[in-house]
């Protein structure tokens, strides 16, 4: 059950939304599929990490339900500079996701949720940048949630 209004209208939202497929080209696939979320300010405090994993098994469950005989995958990440959760879908005969950046996948929905709800919307300090030196030091890497689907 998921306690939070703005989760719940997000939900609404998406769960119904149309599929685009086209096993030829993953970025059209990924941006027509892509989902953006985020909390207006006096929202931040009302949603939590359970209420975001919860959220998006619906919505991968809604997927599976419109995509029976279709093999996709479903994938989320927190967008840490727009400070938004996306998800999307892409054909699995692409044989990857669409990033240009290295990417660590997970089954772990809950470490994609704990990121922008415990260490983005519900942090403060979130938007302080790193030094120099420590931009240096730390390799980026994307963390992506992925399933497949149906």
């Amino acid at each position: 059950m998921i306690n939070s209004i703005a989760v719940n209208r997000w939900l609404a939202q998406a769960k119904d939304d149309e599929i685009v497929i086209d096993s030829s080209d993953i970025n059209h696939e990924a941006r027509e599929n892509m989902w953006r979320f985020s909390p207006f300010e006096d929202e931040a405090s009302t949603i939590s990490a359970e209420d975001v994993v919860e959220f998006i098994r619906q919505v991968i469950e809604a997927r599976r339900m419109k995509l029976r005989g279709e093999e996709m995958l479903f994938y989320c990440w927190h967008d840490f500079q727009c400070r938004q959760l996306r998800f999307s879908l892409v054909s699995r005969s692409h044989g990857r996701l669409p990033f240009a950046c290295q990417v660590s996948e997970t089954n772990d929905l809950s470490a994609i949720a704990n990121r922008v709800v415990n260490e983005d919307w519900s942090n403060d300090s979130y938007v302080q940048e790193p030094s120099e030196q420590q931009q240096d030091e730390q390799s980026f890497v994307l963390l992506v949630f992925v399933e497949n689907v149906p």
